[in-house]
């Protein structure tokens, strides 16, 4: 066993695993008790593969840890492949192997005796001479002792650039047998590639592959990586060329090295970055993804396009068709009302904006009904962003609708989405109405507004004061502001909404006015200063309005994911307090928690071959392991999304978060019947007043503020709501 001075250069230490002191299930992080010559040490590092009786070579340096001591901390690992038959049964029963136990791992070893890894990876059809094993599990068995030796020869590169093993499991997931030559051609791809690797974590990998810190491939992939994270962490559309500039110095003299980067080698990376990437537009002084610019400009010539052709002008046709729609819906539309169904009939496109209470659905029933009467035949589109939003619609109106997505018909094709109607193959529709379309961003917009036949009418309809979508873009916003697209303005709260306290404080944290309080309501403000009260009161109340309600309609909001009053913390609790552990329910350990039969959960990416996109809210249905059913190759979570079952892997939960308590951002276009709402000062940057009014205007039956009252005023008064970096509102005036 070496035994240098702590801090030396890298060494190796030689022993069997004794016991699993902790490790974590998400990143693989162990701490390893370990024979080495006689003598315990505690082995650290990201070490997922190792297992209890198998021997080991560890790469890394000695450490003292400043409670535990002298240990030795690990950046990689190579197995000591065993030669005795105790070993090899150890070897295949260790989990790596799906559908191989102790006891068919000993049949193994009793068939094939010291030849039994040389059988499976020479003769692996032999493999079905042993008793309970077919055709299917023998090739299984083969595919895992393979793909685990392909990890193996990837962390063996890998250990010399002192990456850890549990990035190691990841760029094999990806990349499979092109790891390697993947990593030397490019490092800076698995930003791209691999969910959850960063610029800082590639970069510390190219440099160690001999990058130089001022390399122009190396300025030009941190340029990329900034534009890609302003539009997906931020929804800006583009850069100025000054803000590009700083963001990527920042990024790449993050370490505070000497001689760090400077703006003018910057700005010569992004001159060879415009002329050697496609990905990537430069127009002035501002630069853009290429697929963002296409959109935004896409957009704009859409609905230019929409707005051109004129419709049914105003008259007694018109004037007949809207009272016998009040007739079948029972009631009197309002001036306002009024106004935004002669406007939709009579342009092509027409946006509708207003607060809950304001009658937006009433408005979309009686343009179905007064479109059925000018148009007996006329073919109508109901659709929303999201599953949820789609059904309220078709709740509201009576008639079908679908989410954006399924309205265009998306498919795969080698990976990526395409959508089955398009510009050269658009809608069969007379009228398109698109509800909560201050979620839809950039992107989406452009694929709908193309695939929208010039004949037909777009009713586009949302609250431009809610927080605008998650992906890039405020294309809501732009098109009102850009006062090129025919908008009604809806301000009266209707006598049933004013009923409800929800509505009235909505409107009044909208206008920055103080809460409207008053018990018994159907709105509750809590005042609790301390953030651990606050944390648990929400976790205790909760569980009891979850009798009331129902889990899947109950969501508990909060401004970020960080502290003890964000979104982590409160899963955490919530999961222990609304579906705690129990005998005979099945769970699945992962990262530093698990998943749960019963669990809601939530998508946090778009994931198109699944059909399930970003903020999708499902709920666990079943666990099956790779152990216990011969035709599964890996561990699968079942997923019931809204009545679409899904599978995923243990690799893909990655894409998946529990849902007992969300980000307000996440919980756009979602109704819920009961809203409780976490408001802390921990959040303080982030307490805005179209954040609170998204939150509030979530809840329909029940909303309840829970924090401290200095939060709520600060999030009431701060309307300063940061803009994103969009072009399309110009577009629109100049076209």
């Amino acid at each position: 066993m070496s035994n240098p001075a702590d801090g030396a250069a890298e060494l190796t230490l030689t022993g069997e695993v004794k016991s699993i002191i902790f490790q974590a299930p998400g990143s693989g992080f162990t701490v390893a008790a370990t024979e080495c010559d006689g003598s315990e040490v505690r082995v650290t590092g990201y070490l997922a593969t190792v297992r209890p009786g198998a021997n080991y070579v560890f790469y890394g340096k000695w450490v003292t840890h400043p409670k535990y001591g002298r240990q030795f901390s690990a950046n990689a690992v190579e197995e000591i492949v065993p030669t005795e038959e105790e070993g090899i049964v150890g070897y295949l029963a260790s989990g790596l192997i799906p559908g191989v136990g102790e006891k068919l791992a000993q049949r193994l070893v009793d068939h094939f005796g010291l030849d039994t890894l040389k059988i499976i990876a020479e003769q692996p059809q032999r493999l079905t001479e042993v008793p309970g094993i077919g055709e299917k599990l023998s090739q299984k068995i083969t595919r895992a002792v393979n793909k685990n030796k392909e990890v193996e020869r990837l962390m063996v590169f890998l250990r010399h650039h002192r990456v850890s093993t549990g990035l190691a499991l990841k760029i094999h997931r990806h990349y499979g047998r092109e790891a390697i030559a993947r990593l030397k051609d490019n490092p800076y791809s698995l930003t791209e590639d691999i969910f959850g690797i960063g610029f800082l974590t590639a970069d510390r990998l190219a440099q160690k592959l001999g990058l130089r810190r001022h390399a122009r491939e190396r300025l030009m992939a941190a340029a990329l990586y900034v534009l890609r994270q302003a539009a997906a962490q931020a929804g800006h559309c583009f850069l100025p060329t000054e803000r590009l500039v700083e963001e990527t110095l920042k990024l790449v003299n993050a370490a505070d090295e000497e001689e760090p980067v400077t703006a003018e080698e910057v700005e010569t990376a992004l001159g060879h970055l415009v002329e050697q990437s496609s990905e990537v537009i430069e127009a002035d002084g501002n630069w853009w993804l290429t697929y963002l610019h296409r959109a935004e400009a896409g957009v704009a010539r859409e609905l230019a396009r929409l707005c051109r052709l004129e419709r049914l002008e105003a008259g007694p046709k018109l004037a007949a068709a809207i009272g016998a729609a009040e007739e079948n819906l029972g009631l009197k539309f309002a001036p306002s009302q009024m106004q935004a169904i002669e406007q939709a009939v009579q342009h092509g496109v027409t946006v509708i904006t207003g607060g809950p209470g304001t009658g937006k659905s009433t408005i979309v029933s009686g343009l179905i009904q007064v479109l059925a009467q000018l148009q007996p035949e006329a073919r109508i589109s109901l659709a929303a962003p999201t599953g949820r939003a789609a059904q309220r619609l078709a709740d509201l109106t009576g008639r079908e609708a679908s989410t954006i997505h399924r309205l265009l018909g998306y498919t795969l094709a080698e990976g990526e989405p395409v959508f089955t109607y398009n510009r050269d193959n658009q809608l069969r529709s007379d009228l398109v109405v698109v509800d909560e379309f201050s979620m839809v961003d950039v992107v989406l917009a452009y694929q709908l507004l193309q695939a929208v036949p010039s004949t037909s009418r777009v009713v586009l309809v949302g609250d431009k004061d809610q927080l605008p979508s998650v992906g890039p873009g405020s294309v809501l916003k732009d098109i009102i502001a850009s006062e090129k697209v025919a908008t009604v303005r809806l301000n009266q709260i209707f006598r049933q909404a004013e009923q409800s306290l929800i509505t009235i404080n909505a409107h009044r944290i909208n206008h920055g006015s103080r809460l409207k309080l008053e018990s018994p309501s159907d709105f509750y403000f809590i005042r609790l200063e301390d953030a651990a009260k606050t944390a648990k009161y929400v976790v205790d109340l909760a569980g009891k309005l979850a009798g009331t309600f129902g889990l899947s309609n109950i969501q508990v909001l909060a401004p970020m994911h960080k502290y003890i009053t964000g979104v982590k913390n409160l899963n955490d609790a919530l999961q222990k307090q609304l579906n705690p552990p129990s005998s005979g329910k099945k769970e699945y350990p992962f990262r530093d928690g698990c998943f749960r039969v019963g669990d809601k959960v939530m998508a946090v990416r778009n994931n198109y071959e699944k059909g399930v996109f970003n903020g999708n809210q499902g709920r666990v249905v079943d666990i099956v392991l790779s152990s216990e059913d011969e035709d599964l190759d890996e561990d699968t979570l079942w997923i019931d999304f809204d009545g679409l079952m899904v599978p995923y892997t243990r690799p893909e939960l990655e894409e998946l978060m529990l849902a007992y308590a969300a980000t307000v951002h996440k919980a756009q276009g979602s109704e819920f019947s009961c809203c409780i709402v976490v408001l802390s000062t921990q959040h303080w940057y982030m307490l805005q007043r179209n954040l609170l009014y998204t939150a509030v205007t979530r809840g329909k039956e029940h909303v309840v503020l829970v924090g401290s009252r200095r939060a709520v005023a600060r999030a009431i008064a701060n309307n300063k709501v940061q803009d994103r970096y969009t072009a399309l509102a110009a577009r629109l005036a100049e076209a």
